[in-house]
């Protein structure tokens, strides 16, 4: 299951906006990355919970509470990421591996975490906050149109 991404138009400062599909991966200790290869190093299980604690016990990730949530037939956890507003000091900001990393500061990630006949599956959209009322609402007709088939 490899990444899968789904362009809104531009997924870049100020405005961007963007809807990815990944597993979700291990975890970097400092998402704040200066060697662009580095590998994450705490490891985190296969299982919805797994990246979902190993998100909200990291000390240095600013995230919701999660919630119960249910998507396209698949339930899962919900929360929110936020990408900090000053990453000037970063190569670039990665908190997991196998990820994308953020395009800019002050991103938001909004992250559904399903398990989807036992495999995790993250869906993200991911916005700034001068992201355009149109461009959010593009964002979330998608989420609830989307059909997932094992």
């Amino acid at each position: 299951f490899g990444e899968l991404g789904v362009w809104i138009d531009q997924n870049a400062p100020p405005d961007g906006a963007n809807l990815f599909f990944y597993p979700g991966g291990d975890v970097f200790s400092d998402p704040c990355l200066t060697d662009e290869e580095a590998g994450a190093d705490i490891p985190v299980g296969p299982t919805v919970d797994d990246l979902v604690t190993a998100l909200v016990d990291h000390p240095s990730l600013d995230v919701t509470e999660p919630v119960d949530v249910s998507l396209a037939g698949y339930s899962g956890k919900y929360l929110d990421l936020l990408i900090p507003d000053d990453i000037s000091a970063c190569a670039i900001y990665q908190p997991m591996d196998g990820h994308h990393y953020a395009q800019g500061p002050g991103q938001r990630w909004h992250l559904w975490i399903l398990d989807v006949d036992g495999v995790r599956v993250l869906v993200e959209t991911n916005d700034f906050a001068g992201t355009s009322a149109q461009r959010l609402a593009e964002e979330q007709a998608m989420i609830d149109s989307l059909e997932i088939t094992p």
